[in-house]
């Protein structure tokens, strides 16, 4: 039995060895929630053309890491089979477009050096060095500005209600304790998980509903960005959900 496997999972950290075009591996260490990859939007974004905008999502369910396809165009394979989603274990190859990385579960203490954040390949100095900048920027952001969620609903019966929330995860459906979604016979408990992360950007999942959830009147089938001029229909409720940053010191602005 692997030592990976006796080690209580607190003591480990999910870290992804990243190669490309022939370089160095580069380590990065996975978020202990979840962590979207894609070329446009997510926590990890990966300049490759043959990535999708949001390409995957790695989540940690439990203390097991798992990976989901987000209904990329050419795929997410891992160790050359193509997944919808799969189970992840130390030493799994994971392809998307031609970026292969390398899944390993370290010990905790060997893995404070390592960062969070992937370091796309610069064509040159200037190039490096504006990337920097930039997260060195974000990083300053996020120590005086938070996020914060408004859902604009528009129920069955043609009422509507603005209803902000502080919850970077939540769920809509007649069990939650906001809104007046438990009138809705079509609405399951859990319907829609809403998920906002450290950027802003909004990601949607239906929970299994036993009448679906839709964006623009497509139905999903996985975890989906949105923006705050789509339409999500969960049973006859539309809504559409803005977040809005708070400055301190300062009001509020909508991204």
């Amino acid at each position: 039995m692997s030592s990976d496997k006796i080690k209580p999972a607190n003591d480990n950290r999910a870290v992804l060895y990243v190669t490309r075009d022939g370089l160095s591996p580069e380590a990065i260490k996975i978020r202990r929630d979840a962590t979207i990859f894609g070329r446009e939007k997510g926590d990890v974004i990966i300049s490759d053309t043959e990535v999708s905008s949001t390409h995957c999502q790695i989540q940690n369910i439990g203390g097991t890491y798992h990976i989901f396809d987000m209904n990329s165009t050419n795929g997410t394979f891992v160790n050359e089979n193509r997944i919808v989603k799969s189970k992840l274990q130390s030493g799994d190859l994971i392809r998307i477009g031609k970026t292969i990385m390398k899944f390993a579960l370290e010990d905790e203490r060997r893995t404070r050096h390592i960062s969070t954040q992937y370091k796309t390949s610069a064509k040159n100095l200037d190039e490096s060095k504006s990337s920097l900048v930039d997260s060195l920027i974000e990083s300053e952001l996020r120590q005086t500005q938070s996020h914060y969620v408004v859902l604009f609903v528009k129920y069955g019966d043609g009422r509507s209600e603005e209803i902000p929330l502080r919850q970077k995860h939540f769920f809509i459906g007649r069990a939650s304790h906001f809104g007046r979604f438990e009138a809705d016979p079509e609405i399951s408990r859990k319907h829609l998980l809403v998920k906002v992360n450290d950027t802003g950007d909004i990601f949607i999942e239906d929970q299994g509903s036993m009448n679906g959830s839709f964006i623009n009147g497509k139905k999903i089938t996985s975890l989906q960005p949105v923006t705050s001029q789509d339409v999500i229909t969960v049973g006859a409720c539309q809504v559409r959900i803005s977040v809005r940053t708070r400055i301190e010191g300062g009001g509020d602005g909508e991204t």
